[in-house]
This record gives C-alpha cells, sequence and structure tokens, in this order.
C-alpha cells in the first residue's frame, strides 16, 4: 500500500507550499482537479515517490487532512450531494399514478436545508465556493 506522500513529508517546504495550494483552492475547485494538479506538481519533483499519484491525493484531501477549511468544504459537499438526491426522491408516483410526498424525506430534507445554511452562516464566506476573494 502507497503512503501519503503529502502526510509523510508534511514539514518540508514542498509539502507546506502544496498544502497552502490546498487550503487556497479548497472552496473553489473541486477535490478531483486539485488532487490531479498537486499529483502533477509532486511527480514533477519526486517522479519515484510512493503516494504522488492523484488517487492518493484526492484521499489526503478528502480523509486526511484535518484544516477546517478542507473539512469545511468536504462536508458541504456532501450535504449539497445529499440534497440532491433527497430533493430528487422526494417526490413518487403511487400505484394510481397521482404523485405523492414522503413526509419523512420532506422533514429530512430541511434538515440538510439547515445544516446547510448553518455552514454558510457560521463560516468565513470568502473561504467558501464560488467567493469573490
Amino acid at each position: 500500500m502507497d503512503e501519503c506522500w503529502l502526510c509523510k513529508y508534511n514539514q518540508t517546504t514542498d509539502a507546506k507550499i502544496l498544502t497552502s495550494y490546498i487550503v487556497d483552492n479548497a472552496g473553489t475547485m473541486e477535490p478531483a482537479q486539485v488532487a490531479s494538479q498537486v499529483s502533477l506538481d509532486l511527480k514533477m519533483n519526486f517522479p519515484d515517490a510512493e503516494g504522488t499519484d492523484a488517487d492518493m491525493c484526492l484521499k489526503h484531501i478528502e480523509t486526511h487532512t484535518l484544516n477546517p477549511i478542507c473539512r469545511i468544504s468536504s462536508m458541504l459537499r456532501a450535504l449539497l450531494r445529499l440534497n440532491d438526491e433527497l430533493q430528487a426522491t422526494l417526490r413518487r408516483l403511487d400505484e394510481d399514478g397521482n404523485t405523492t410526498i414522503d413526509p419523512k424525506l420532506v422533514e429530512t430534507y430541511l434538515k440538510v436545508q439547515a445544516q446547510i445554511m448553518s455552514i454558510y452562516r457560521q463560516t468565513e464566506t470568502n473561504k467558501l465556493m464560488f467567493s469573490d476573494r
């Protein structure tokens, strides 16, 4: 199993620069795109190093790092995906072809909406997606 280069060398200048890039772009770029860019840089500067592939960099961004900006961005993205999935399943057709709404799903949907709004209210908006810096 590959080691995570960013974790293993986290105190080096190179790792600190890449970590700064990750944090600076956590709220404005997709994590996979950030991971791809970080991986390209690592492979260029450390061609034989383990744990520099895009998948490992993405794993680092999504699960290894505890930086609040990265974690909040990950949580927000997960809540937004859940929100979309819930919204898509709120309405169903019954056996007579009538549209019905599941009250439990509506309740869950509204709770997810509240969590999303809570994150937006409690977070520095300039660190979130689609913000003007």
